[in-house]
């Protein structure tokens, strides 16, 4: 009797351990019965990002990343509306259990600020421990370069009507003072004629200029996609928002594997 009194108490432990594993976080349960297209929206001004959606018979499954607290949460969608929230490893956001680490995509960690004012994402940056290195002016757009000497990381930050628009990792030589342009492909193809058109377009282009698509990724309404020229050995990265091409720039080559 008494064995078996704790066992009944042991599963019991164990089923309060997997629903407080699986609780929806406080600033997000609000959204469960809201609008789909409403509840992406919060999701997006509470600075998570979408990472993919698994569709299944009677409902969807979504999962959103902020990358400022590391959380990753799994949304169900039922006829278009939020039924349930909750969260999720960090390996179903298709993020490792390192926070410093510099692999993969390599702008995931960063992405909370995409959008944000450039003079509060450089006070950012700063409080993170990155160092302004140079900044270039393109067109309509300026790209800057920012360092991390700890973790030898270098940035490459576009910025369009005072926001950035997209932050990627690139090589080092990038945030060397005396380097050259980062905005990506200028050093042997050039690709800045392409920043504005048509993603279709774009792309018919780059894969005449010698250039072949690798992989990509989207990151809430932008695109990411990495082409490597095998001629010359160039890694870029094109971020993509509303169809048209909104910044391509000089990647690590890791990324283009």
């Amino acid at each position: 009797m008494k064995l078996r009194l704790l066992l009944l108490l042991s599963i019991l432990v164990i089923g309060i351990g997997e629903v407080k594993a699986q609780d929806t976080p406080s600033e997000l349960r609000t959204l469960v019965g809201a609008r789909a297209s409403s509840g992406e929206a919060t999701l997006q001004r509470l600075g998570y990002k979408f990472v993919k959606t698994t569709e299944g018979d009677d409902r969807k499954w979504s999962n959103w990343w902020k990358s400022s607290s590391r959380t990753c949460v799994t949304v169900a969608t039922v006829e278009g509306r939020y039924d349930s929230i909750v969260t999720a490893p960090a390996a179903d956001c298709e993020k490792g259990e390192d926070p410093g680490s510099a692999s993969g995509g390599g702008s995931d960690e960063f992405e909370d600020l995409v959008g944000a004012r450039a003079s509060s994402g450089e006070s950012e940056l700063k409080s993170r421990g990155f160092k302004f290195v140079k900044a270039v002016k393109q067109d309509d757009r300026s790209y800057s370069n920012w360092w991390k000497a700890s973790s030898k990381i270098c940035l490459t930050v576009a910025t369009v009507d005072g926001r950035y628009d997209s932050i990627v990792k690139g090589p080092e030589a990038d945030c060397r003072a005396g380097g050259g342009a980062s905005a990506g492909g200028s050093e042997q193809v050039d690709l800045r004629d392409l920043v504005g058109s048509r993603a279709a377009g774009a792309e018919t282009e780059m894969q005449s200029r010698g250039f072949r698509n690798v992989k990509g990724r989207k990151a809430g309404s932008t695109s990411y996609t990495y082409w490597k020229n095998d001629d010359t050995g160039q890694c870029v990265q094109v971020a993509v928002r509303n169809g048209r091409v909104s910044s391509i720039l000089r990647n690590n080559a890791n990324n283009c594997k």
